[in-house]
C-alpha cells in the first residue's frame, strides 16, 4: 500500500509545485514540432499498450498460475510490477505535461491513468480475490 500511495504522491507533488507554488519546469516548451510529436506519439502508444495490459495482468496464464501456486510471494512480485507500470505511466505523463508547457495530450493521458488506479489499489479483499483459483470462482 505504501508503494501505491508513493506513486500517487509524486505526481500530486509535481502538480502542487507547478500549479500552486509557481515552479516553472517547462524546459521543453520551445521544442520543435517534431520533438513534440515524437514525445506525444511515444507516450500515447505506451499508455495504450501498458495500461490495458496492466489491468489484465493477473489474468495472463503464466502469472495466474504463479499467483495460485505461490500466493503471497507471487502477489508481492507481480502486484509491485503492475503498480510500478501504472504509476510510471502516471509520473511520465504528468512530467511531460509540465515539461512541454502544458501540452493537453499528456494531461489527458495522466487523467486516464489516474482513473485506473482504484482498480488496482492493493486492498486485502482484492489480494485474496486475485489469489483464488478459477474453480472457486465458478462454484460461487
Amino acid at each position: 500500500m505504501t508503494l501505491f500511495w508513493g506513486l500517487v504522491a509524486i505526481p500530486a507533488l509535481l502538480y502542487v509545485s507547478c500549479e500552486f507554488l509557481g515552479a516553472d519546469i517547462a524546459y521543453l516548451s520551445g521544442a520543435t514540432p517534431a520533438v513534440r510529436y515524437a514525445a506525444s506519439a511515444v507516450a500515447i502508444l505506451l499508455t495504450l499498450v501498458l495500461l490495458p495490459l496492466s489491468l489484465r495482468f493477473f489474468r495472463l496464464p503464466r502469472i495466474h498460475a504463479d499467483l495460485l501456486s505461490r500466493k503471497a510471494a507471487a502477489l508481492r512480485k507481480w502486484g509491485r510490477l503492475r503498480l510500478l507500470t501504472i504509476g510510471g505511466l502516471l509520473i511520465v505523463n504528468t512530467l511531460l505535461y509540465y515539461l512541454l508547457g502544458f501540452e493537453p495530450a499528456f494531461g489527458y493521458l495522466a487523467v486516464v491513468v489516474l482513473l485506473t488506479l482504484p482498480f488496482v489499489c492493493p486492498t486485502m479483499s482484492r489480494c485474496l480475490a486475485e489469489t483464488e483459483s478459477d474453480s472457486q470462482e465458478e462454484a460461487a
